[in-house]
Protein backbone atom coordinates (compact mmCIF):
# COMPACT_ATOMS: atom_id res chain seq x y z
CA UNK A 1 0.00 0.00 0.00
CA UNK A 2 1.46 3.25 -1.36
CA UNK A 3 1.70 6.49 1.29
CA UNK A 4 -1.52 8.21 -1.18
CA UNK A 5 -3.47 5.23 -0.36
CA UNK A 6 -2.82 5.29 3.02
CA UNK A 7 -3.29 9.24 4.02
CA UNK A 8 -6.80 8.23 1.71
CA UNK A 9 -7.79 5.37 4.57
CA UNK A 10 -6.80 7.59 7.24
CA UNK A 11 -8.45 10.17 6.58
CA UNK A 12 -11.98 8.24 5.69
CA UNK A 13 -11.38 6.35 9.39
CA UNK A 14 -11.02 9.90 10.86
CA UNK A 15 -14.12 11.12 8.92
CA UNK A 16 -15.86 8.10 10.10
CA UNK A 17 -15.04 8.26 13.79
CA UNK A 18 -16.19 12.30 14.28
CA UNK A 19 -19.25 11.30 12.45
CA UNK A 20 -20.21 8.63 14.79
CA UNK A 21 -19.04 11.29 17.49
CA UNK A 22 -21.53 13.62 16.22
CA UNK A 23 -24.49 11.41 15.79
CA UNK A 24 -24.10 9.84 19.86
CA UNK A 25 -23.86 13.51 20.65
CA UNK A 26 -27.26 14.24 19.07
CA UNK A 27 -28.78 11.19 20.92
CA UNK A 28 -27.85 12.49 23.97
CA UNK A 29 -28.88 15.48 23.53
CA UNK A 30 -32.21 15.65 24.01
CA UNK A 31 -32.17 13.15 26.74
CA UNK A 32 -30.24 15.72 28.51
CA UNK A 33 -33.12 18.46 27.63
CA UNK A 34 -35.70 16.28 28.31
CA UNK A 35 -34.58 15.44 31.40
CA UNK A 36 -33.82 19.54 32.15
CA UNK A 37 -37.61 20.63 31.37
CA UNK A 38 -39.16 18.31 33.54
CA UNK A 39 -37.00 19.31 36.63
CA UNK A 40 -37.86 22.80 35.70
CA UNK A 41 -41.42 21.59 34.99
CA UNK A 42 -41.80 20.79 39.20
CA UNK A 43 -41.99 23.89 40.62
CA UNK A 44 -41.97 23.96 44.67
CA UNK A 45 -45.68 24.63 45.00
CA UNK A 46 -46.50 21.19 42.88
CA UNK A 47 -43.47 19.94 45.31
CA UNK A 48 -45.28 20.80 48.39
CA UNK A 49 -48.71 19.40 47.29
CA UNK A 50 -46.81 15.92 46.67
CA UNK A 51 -45.46 15.65 49.68
CA UNK A 52 -48.57 16.44 51.81
CA UNK A 53 -50.74 14.08 50.01
CA UNK A 54 -48.72 11.11 51.58
CA UNK A 55 -50.21 11.91 55.10
CA UNK A 56 -51.14 8.56 55.81
CA UNK A 57 -47.24 7.35 55.62
CA UNK A 58 -46.13 9.69 57.86
CA UNK A 59 -48.00 8.61 60.65
CA UNK A 60 -48.35 5.70 62.83
CA UNK A 61 -50.92 4.33 65.48
CA UNK A 62 -49.55 2.01 68.73
CA UNK A 63 -51.81 0.80 70.97
CA UNK A 64 -50.43 -0.16 74.44
CA UNK A 65 -51.20 -1.83 77.60
CA UNK A 66 -50.44 -0.37 80.95
CA UNK A 67 -50.75 -1.23 84.59
CA UNK A 68 -52.62 1.27 86.53
CA UNK A 69 -51.94 0.88 89.79
CA UNK A 70 -53.27 2.09 93.27
CA UNK A 71 -52.18 1.35 96.64
CA UNK A 72 -53.08 2.79 100.15
CA UNK A 73 -51.67 2.10 103.20
CA UNK A 74 -53.36 2.60 106.62
CA UNK A 75 -53.42 6.74 107.34
CA UNK A 76 -53.73 8.02 111.00
CA UNK A 77 -52.88 11.69 109.77
CA UNK A 78 -55.87 12.74 112.45
CA UNK A 79 -56.43 12.80 115.84
CA UNK A 80 -59.79 11.27 115.76
CA UNK A 81 -59.57 8.04 115.24
CA UNK A 82 -62.98 8.21 113.59
CA UNK A 83 -61.21 9.50 110.11
CA UNK A 84 -58.67 6.92 110.48
CA UNK A 85 -57.85 5.10 107.35
CA UNK A 86 -57.28 1.70 109.03
CA UNK A 87 -56.22 -0.93 106.83
CA UNK A 88 -55.08 -1.71 102.92
CA UNK A 89 -56.27 -0.52 99.80
CA UNK A 90 -55.24 -2.41 96.18
CA UNK A 91 -55.90 -1.88 92.61
CA UNK A 92 -54.53 -2.98 89.74
CA UNK A 93 -56.51 -1.81 86.35
CA UNK A 94 -55.14 -2.51 82.95
CA UNK A 95 -55.65 0.69 80.55
CA UNK A 96 -55.36 -0.11 76.66
CA UNK A 97 -53.80 3.29 74.98
CA UNK A 98 -53.84 4.59 71.76
CA UNK A 99 -51.51 6.94 70.60
CA UNK A 100 -51.08 8.63 66.85
CA UNK A 101 -47.86 9.85 66.13
CA UNK A 102 -46.26 11.39 62.76
CA UNK A 103 -45.37 14.27 61.07
CA UNK A 104 -48.10 16.95 60.50
CA UNK A 105 -47.36 17.40 56.55
CA UNK A 106 -49.80 20.03 56.60
CA UNK A 107 -47.80 22.10 58.99
CA UNK A 108 -45.21 22.30 55.94
CA UNK A 109 -45.41 25.61 53.65
CA UNK A 110 -43.17 26.90 50.81
CA UNK A 111 -40.64 27.86 52.75
CA UNK A 112 -39.75 24.48 53.76
CA UNK A 113 -38.88 23.82 49.96
CA UNK A 114 -35.59 24.95 48.43
CA UNK A 115 -34.24 24.32 44.91
CA UNK A 116 -30.24 25.90 44.97
CA UNK A 117 -28.51 27.13 42.10
CA UNK A 118 -31.99 25.36 39.89
CA UNK A 119 -29.82 22.62 40.42
CA UNK A 120 -31.97 18.83 40.46
CA UNK A 121 -31.27 18.77 44.27
CA UNK A 122 -34.94 19.43 46.62
CA UNK A 123 -34.06 20.75 50.06
CA UNK A 124 -36.75 20.06 52.26
CA UNK A 125 -37.41 20.29 56.01
CA UNK A 126 -39.91 18.35 58.09
CA UNK A 127 -41.82 19.64 61.30
CA UNK A 128 -40.95 17.83 64.41
CA UNK A 129 -42.61 14.24 64.75
CA UNK A 130 -45.52 14.63 67.33
CA UNK A 131 -48.53 12.95 68.97
CA UNK A 132 -51.48 13.84 66.50
CA UNK A 133 -54.14 11.75 68.38
CA UNK A 134 -54.51 10.38 71.71
CA UNK A 135 -57.00 7.94 73.49
CA UNK A 136 -57.87 5.57 76.25
CA UNK A 137 -61.20 3.50 76.55
CA UNK A 138 -63.18 4.83 79.90
CA UNK A 139 -65.31 2.01 79.94
CA UNK A 140 -64.51 -0.70 82.98
CA UNK A 141 -64.74 -4.09 82.54
CA UNK A 142 -64.75 -5.69 86.01
CA UNK A 143 -63.39 -8.87 84.77
CA UNK A 144 -59.82 -7.80 84.35
CA UNK A 145 -59.80 -5.42 87.62
CA UNK A 146 -57.72 -6.83 90.67
CA UNK A 147 -58.96 -5.14 94.16
CA UNK A 148 -58.50 -5.28 97.36
CA UNK A 149 -59.87 -3.77 100.38
CA UNK A 150 -58.52 -5.23 103.97
CA UNK A 151 -59.40 -3.53 107.42
CA UNK A 152 -62.22 -0.81 107.74
CA UNK A 153 -60.78 0.37 104.10
CA UNK A 154 -64.18 0.63 101.29
CA UNK A 155 -64.27 -1.11 98.25
CA UNK A 156 -62.62 0.12 95.52
CA UNK A 157 -65.22 2.63 93.51
CA UNK A 158 -65.64 3.76 89.28
CA UNK A 159 -64.32 6.90 90.31
CA UNK A 160 -61.25 5.64 91.89
CA UNK A 161 -60.82 3.36 88.75
CA UNK A 162 -61.45 6.32 86.04
CA UNK A 163 -58.75 8.23 88.31
CA UNK A 164 -56.33 4.98 88.29
CA UNK A 165 -57.07 5.06 84.47
CA UNK A 166 -56.29 8.77 84.11
CA UNK A 167 -52.87 8.94 85.88
CA UNK A 168 -51.99 5.82 83.57
CA UNK A 169 -52.76 7.41 80.47
CA UNK A 170 -50.53 10.81 81.35
CA UNK A 171 -47.58 8.42 82.73
CA UNK A 172 -47.22 6.86 78.99
CA UNK A 173 -48.60 9.99 77.23
CA UNK A 174 -46.22 12.27 78.61
CA UNK A 175 -43.50 10.53 80.55
CA UNK A 176 -42.57 7.87 78.31
CA UNK A 177 -39.64 9.44 76.35
CA UNK A 178 -37.91 6.66 75.04
CA UNK A 179 -40.97 5.47 73.12
CA UNK A 180 -41.61 8.88 71.82
CA UNK A 181 -37.78 8.44 70.88
CA UNK A 182 -38.82 5.62 69.04
CA UNK A 183 -41.48 6.43 66.87
CA UNK A 184 -39.91 9.61 66.12
CA UNK A 185 -37.15 7.47 64.74
CA UNK A 186 -39.27 5.35 62.83
CA UNK A 187 -41.67 8.17 61.53
CA UNK A 188 -38.57 10.59 60.42
CA UNK A 189 -36.90 7.80 58.46
CA UNK A 190 -40.00 6.14 56.65
CA UNK A 191 -40.84 9.44 55.45
CA UNK A 192 -37.59 10.61 54.45
CA UNK A 193 -37.34 7.13 52.02
CA UNK A 194 -40.74 7.91 50.00
CA UNK A 195 -40.04 11.84 49.55
CA UNK A 196 -36.74 10.47 47.92
CA UNK A 197 -38.90 7.70 46.04
CA UNK A 198 -40.98 10.42 45.09
CA UNK A 199 -38.78 12.98 43.80
CA UNK A 200 -36.83 10.70 42.21
CA UNK A 201 -39.80 10.11 39.89
CA UNK A 202 -39.66 13.65 38.99
CA UNK A 203 -36.03 13.52 38.30
CA UNK A 204 -35.03 15.08 41.75
CA UNK A 205 -32.57 14.47 44.66
CA UNK A 206 -34.21 15.12 47.97
CA UNK A 207 -32.05 16.45 50.83
CA UNK A 208 -33.19 16.93 54.44
CA UNK A 209 -32.22 19.71 56.48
Amino acid sequence: MNKKRLYLLLSLLCAAAIALTLTLLRGCHPTDEASAEKQQAVSNEQILGILQSQAQIASTEVTIRKMGIYDSESDKVSLNPNTWKIGHRLCVVPVDIKIKYGIDLNEMTIGDIARPDSSDVVLIHLPQPKILDKSYVPRTNRKEIVSLATGLRDNIGETTIQQIKSLAFDDVVEKDQLLHQKLSREITSNTKAVFRSLMKSVGLTAEFI
